[in-house]
């Protein structure tokens, strides 16, 4: 009986670990606001990923990515960096590098994606060779060709009231509670045969 406890106890452990490294690894880039670390010099890649539409956890559809043409990209804190924006579609990857950018505060970057006549599309966005200090990709809002927002994702600095929700459940919260579901389980089953 105390080697099955053991056993047991020893499996429920192990789901748990995995779950919460699962969630670690698999949290999305995707969830806006994402910081950065404050140190300087910390390696980037491909950092905040979001998509429209495509493969993957998305904030939209195939209408809104053939609608856009551009988004307005807020960043926050206190550092400097050099920014890449990259669009990706079906139309190919366009990379924008801005080396020697600053901020204080917050500040709006604009950046076009046609995404006219695409299938899918995301946006990228690296901050690389920052200084030390916060720094922060805030929000994004997607523009139609009139400049209007259809689709906001992110926190909402703007002072308008709470962003529009996009629908996306976070894969650490989803993986999160499956180990609480599986820890409560072990102690109560734990309980019992004791």
């Amino acid at each position: 009986m105390k080697l099955r406890n053991k056993l047991l106890a020893g499996f429920v452990a192990t789901v748990l670990v995995l779950s919460m490294t699962l969630s670690t690894a698999l949290a999305s880039t995707d969830q806006l606001p994402f910081d950065y670390p404050e140190e300087a010099g910390v390696a980037t890649d491909n950092d905040v990923w979001v998509k429209i539409i495509g493969g993957g956890t998305v904030i939209g559809d195939a209408d809104i990515a053939h609608a856009t043409r551009s988004v307005d990209l807020t960043i926050s804190g206190n550092a400097s960096f050099e920014l890449e924006f990259i669009y990706n579609s079906d139309a190919g990857w366009l990379p924008v590098n801005m080396p020697g950018e600053s901020v204080d505060g917050e500040k709006v970057y604009n950046f076009p994606m046609n995404g006219a006549g695409t299938s899918w599309c995301e946006a990228v966005v690296n901050l690389k060779n920052k200084s030390e200090g916060p720094l922060q990709v805030t929000s994004m809002a997607f523009k139609d060709e009139n400049g209007e927002v259809i689709l906001f994702h992110g926190l909402d600095t703007s002072g308008s009231g709470d962003a529009p929700k996009t629908g996306v459940v976070s894969t650490a919260l989803f993986l999160g509670l499956g180990a609480a579901v599986l820890g409560t389980g072990a102690v109560v089953l734990k309980k019992k045969e004791d």
